[in-house]
């Protein structure tokens, strides 16, 4: 029973791994869209980056299901509490899940600085528009028409 529940465990860490293969590359995708300044493929990357993120939190849940299974029938609070010689399997659980943290961790940083890149180009974008607000505006102020207020003077000194 314990070594079945490992296995699936295993099975799910390899659909989440290459879940985080997908994520990756969506990233690196993303990093150079935003390299080339076209920005308006981003929201199709974005869209797909979603349904793959959807799909991790489904493993997600599986995991954790099987995981407190697993506890139950090892009698364990933590896994770290478990026998590794007697359980060898579990070793190589835990070398995955480290895998895919540390997977993970560079996608947050390839994450962070296209962030950064992203509200860059969107600054540049509201200064433009700042700038073509002030033309528009200047511009109108010299299609208003003329309005001709040609004053009669009296003169009083006579």
């Amino acid at each position: 029973m314990v070594d079945n529940i490992i296995v699936e465990l295993m099975n799910l860490l390899e659909k989440k791994r290459k879940l985080f293969d997908s994520i990756m590359e969506i990233t690196l995708e993303q990093k150079k869209v935003l390299e080339e300044n076209k920005a308006d493929k981003m929201e199709s990357l974005v869209g797909r980056k979603q349904s793959v993120i959807d799909s991790i939190d489904e493993i997600d849940r599986s995991f954790s299901q099987g995981l407190n299974t697993l506890k139950k029938h090892l009698n364990v609070q933590a896994l770290e509490e478990v026998d590794f010689t007697k359980y060898p399997e579990l070793k190589n659980l835990k070398l995955k899940v480290e895998e895919i943290m540390s997977m993970a961790q560079e996608i947050m940083l390839i994450e962070r600085s296209n962030k950064e890149k992203l509200v860059s180009i969107m600054n540049e974008m509201k200064k433009e528009i700042k700038q073509i607000k002030a033309g528009k505006k200047s511009i109108k102020a010299y299609e208003k028409p003329i309005i001709s207020n040609d004053g009669i003077y009296i003169d009083k000194k006579k």
